[in-house]
This record gives C-alpha cells, structure tokens and sequence, in this order.
C-alpha cells in the first residue's frame, strides 16, 4: 500500500495533464496520483514511518530514476555521436566526389591540350560562314 501512496505522491497531478485519449495505463497512473492527492501527508508519513520496507521502496525508487536518467543521457550521447559519424562520413565522402571530379577535368583538359585539332577540308571557292547582303 506504501508503494500506491509513494508513486501517487511522486506522480502529481500536474505531471498527468487530462488528454482526450488515454491508455489503460495512463489512466491507471491518473488513479493512483488522484487517490493520493487528497490524503493528508501526515497519513503517508505515519505509513512511512512505521513499515519497515518504505525506506528501502524510496531508495529504490530513487536507483529507478537515477538509472533511468543515465538510460536516457546515454541513449541521446549515442544518438549525438551516431549523427556526427554520418555527417563526418558525408563530409568525407563529397570531399572525394569533389576530388575525383577535379582529376576528371584536369584529366580532360590534358586530354585536349594533347589532341591535335582536327581541320576540316573545305573546298576551295566555298565558305563556311555565308556572306550577308
């Protein structure tokens, strides 16, 4: 019963706002959080005081959410450096496109310098541009 009045006290109201759909177990939440509200707190501090076991339900209550907070610092440093890896990676990889299409136009332009021109044989008493009148 400690454990409905702990959780009811530490959920609080304002933590469950009214939303128009809810989940079995949200509204299992909201019902413990309202059947505490009400209580006087000396009632839950005399059911804190005289079980044996409250002490150790709040120490672990607090392990809980401290593990829960390094669960999710974790899990976003993770996400964090999953996505500098990519850009990092991307950064790379056009770095590459960038140098292989330098080499590709170097490349060429040697390519042109080296290729003679071609002259095509006009015949004589002809042009190839047309004279205007």
């Amino acid at each position: 019963r400690i454990r409905h009045y702990l959780t009811g006290r530490l959920l609080d109201r304002d933590l469950l706002p009214v939303t128009p759909v809810r989940s079995k177990e949200y509204s299992a939440l909201c019902n413990v959080a309202e059947m505490t509200a009400n209580d006087q707190f000396d009632m839950f501090y005399g059911m804190f005081k005289y079980n044996d076991q409250a002490k150790v339900m709040l120490n672990t209550m607090r392990e809980n959410l401290a593990r829960v907070e390094r669960k999710i610092a974790a899990k976003e440093a993770y996400l964090s450096a999953s996505a500098e890896m990519k850009n990092t990676d991307r950064q790379k990889l056009i770095a590459e496109c960038r140098l292989l299409l330098r080499e590709m136009a170097r490349s060429e332009t040697d390519s042109m310098k080296e290729t003679p021109t071609l002259k095509r044989d006009v015949p004589s008493g002809t042009s190839s541009t047309k004279k205007k009148d």
